[in-house]
């Protein structure tokens, strides 16, 4: 009968964590595993409209209660340096080549007519990036000056606030991750997009609206639309990703209370973080 109960009560305690990782929020809290103090979690976007950036009060408390922050990858100028280089086609090879001419014409009228980019710059510069690149750089385009950079606000906050900042990653890793992804998948994903670019536009302002509502499962599924829903590039440059990362976050999150702000689509889902760690017997739960 004893042992009827505890697997009864085993099961409870299973079914509350996967109810409360299913719930919205952007701001989570882990603790327990003989943690002194317990860290922190923010589902952040690479890029968001400046009116859209979100940041809560309570996310701005523990984020002063922490010791450091930790983020995916430290981007200092060799890192900017080796994403620069992963950003481009092979031996300054064009867009082009892997185009018909009427996507090839329609991707530099995109770039003219909607994002403003003159053609001596499009040729100079953007044609020469990988598609998955290119398509992201596109959506990130249409904000023009209303943008802002979770990491880099977030980085802003640390120093003045004295925080160690800390990375999950190196850059060669996450390009590691980035190029396991084959280019006939991107030049696939790329047409989609050249074809589909108002409707991409929509996608990220309900990715955008999924965020602020702190539905991580939609913001996940919002952002593989570009990708096609790829289970390649969700395997490798996410799910992947979470291995290598959960044992340097717990013991980050061992040494001192820690603030991580992490890409919101690396958090939902069974091999999402969140998930993770509660596998691992930590104590997940969202902070409204």
């Amino acid at each position: 009968m004893k042992i009827v109960k505890l697997v009864v009560i085993t099961l409870m305690a299973i079914n509350i964590s996967q109810a409360q990782i299913k719930e919205k929020s952007l701001l989570w809290e882990v603790s327990g595993n003989e943690m002194e103090s317990p860290s922190y979690i923010f589902a952040i976007l690479k890029f968001i409209p400046g009116d859209d950036y979100y940041f809560p009060a309570l996310a701005k408390t523990k984020f002063a209660e922490c010791e450091k922050l930790s983020i995916e990858t430290h981007l200092d100028h060799h890192a900017r340096h080796e994403l620069n280089k992963a950003a481009h086609l092979d031996n300054h090879e064009s867009i082009e080549k892997y185009l018909t001419p009427e996507e090839y014409n329609k991707l530099k009228s995109i770039f003219n007519e909607q994002l403003s980019i003159p053609e001596y710059k499009f040729n100079l510069v953007y044609k020469k990036f990988k598609p998955v690149m290119l398509s992201t750089t596109m959506t990130r385009l249409t904000l023009g000056d209303n943008i802002r950079f979770y990491e880099n606000e977030l980085i802003s906050m640390a120093k003045e606030l004295g925080l160690d900042i800390v990375a999950l990653e190196t850059i060669e890793q996450e390009v590691e991750a980035l190029e396991k992804l084959p280019l006939d998948v991107q030049v696939k994903a790329l047409k989609h997009t050249i074809a589909n670019f108002e409707a991409q536009l929509s996608d990220y302002k309900k990715l955008v609206a999924a965020y602020k509502l702190g539905d991580l499962h939609q913001a996940l599924e919002y952002t593989l639309h570009p990708m096609e829903n790829d289970e390649g590039f969700k395997q490798h440059f996410i799910f992947d990703r979470n291995k290598e990362w959960l044992n340097k976050m717990t013991e980050q999150m061992h040494e001192s209370a820690t603030f991580f702000a992490l890409g919101a689509s690396h958090l939902s889902e069974s091999q999402g973080l969140l998930k993770m760690l509660t596998d691992k017997g930590y104590t997940v739960k969202p902070m409204k």
